[in-house]
């Protein structure tokens, strides 16, 4: 079986790719020492400002149908369990699409934790990285647009999965901002933080 070189695909399927987000799509860790806060501020204000970029590229329509997006990820599992690694990049290519079209967080991780599926299939997770990253950003940014706590949170803990703890920390300043004021709300950002603190990357 061919496998597909997930380097050079990553480059041409997501519109959103910016020279920017370099900063934040690399292979390394954003791991930071409690003694190194100046240095996450530096990292979360790089975050901030991409955030800011991209939510004037997004378009703010949104369909309200998640069937094509979830259709086609039901293709790139079935792709994914009989090998063929080729077949779900091509599929995911099209969740990609249809999932932008959605205007939802939810397609966003979704179409986001396909693809780190796919680089795990491939044994490309580094290049898997560069998408999901995109993928979750927008989550966020939908999310803060929709005002979803949960949202923000989930992006928080895609981020701390594939190790960007910078990012994941921007997300759930994020979450804290929009729960101001729902005490349940705010123990989901403060849990969510409890639980970052600990998670160890599975990629």
């Amino acid at each position: 079986m061919r496998r597909p070189g997930l380097l050079i695909v990553t480059a041409g399927l997501v519109g959103l790719t910016a020279a920017g987000l370099g900063i934040l799509s690399h292979g390394g860790s954003f791991k930071v020492p409690a003694a190194e806060r100046a240095v996450l501020r530096g990292a979360r204000a790089a975050v901030h400002g991409e955030l800011e970029r991209l939510e004037s590229l997004m378009p703010a329509e949104r369909i309200r149908d998640d069937r094509l997006w979830r259709a086609h990820l039901g293709v790139v599992d079935k792709e994914l369990e009989a090998g063929h690694v080729d077949a779900a990049v091509r599929a995911w290519h099209d969740a990609y699409g249809a999932a932008l079209a959605s205007g939802s967080w939810e397609s966003m991780i979704a179409v986001g934790d396909a693809f780190m599926a796919i680089g795990r299939a491939s044994g490309r997770v580094g290049g898997a990285r560069m998408n999901a990253h995109q993928a979750y950003l927008s989550a966020l940014i939908r999310a803060r647009r929709d005002r979803s706590v949960e949202g923000a949170i989930r992006a928080a803990e895609a981020f701390h999965e594939i190790d960007e703890r910078a990012v994941g920390e921007q997300c759930l300043h994020i979450a804290a901002q929009l729960a101001a004021g729902d005490t349940e709300a705010l123990a989901r950002v403060r849990e969510a933080r409890q639980r970052g603190a600990t998670v160890t990357s599975i990629w």
